[in-house]
């Protein structure tokens, strides 16, 4: 019985964690790592996606995943910074062309950045 009560508990907790955490000076973190996105060639690709206080996109942080590392270094390094300065509300519907070569890592990229900030969007 305790043991369902604790893993009850921890369900409960998951659940009502967000992705978005507000910080006191306006900027704003939005973690993927729970959203539903497309996934990279050999799984789940997530970020945290960096807001200023103006809700302009500031940086996008790759968390660990199964993409090959060369290629997922050569995707971060191509894409990570092209949302940067944007509005979110801009971010969001941005098109961004895959990395050639790195194609599943780019739309997981792309799939995260998007499902992350379109969280932060409704939930605001």
């Amino acid at each position: 019985m305790k043991r369902f009560i604790l893993i009850a508990s921890l369900l409960a907790l998951a659940a009502t964690t967000s992705p978005v955490k507000k910080q006191a000076d306006g900027t704003v973190t939005i973690n993927t790592t729970t959203l539903k996105a497309d996934e990279g060639c050999f799984g789940p690709t997530p970020v945290i996606i960096y807001l200023d206080a103006q809700e302009h996109v500031s940086k996008i942080e790759a968390l660990p995943n199964t993409e090959t590392p060369s290629y997922w270094n050569l995707v971060m390094e191509k894409l990570s910074t092209v949302w940067n300065g944007l509005p979110a509300s801009e971010a969001v519907s941005l098109e961004v062309d895959a990395v050639s070569g790195a194609t599943y890592s780019s739309e997981g990229l792309i799939s995260n950045v998007r499902s992350g900030l379109t969280y932060y969007l409704q939930s605001k």
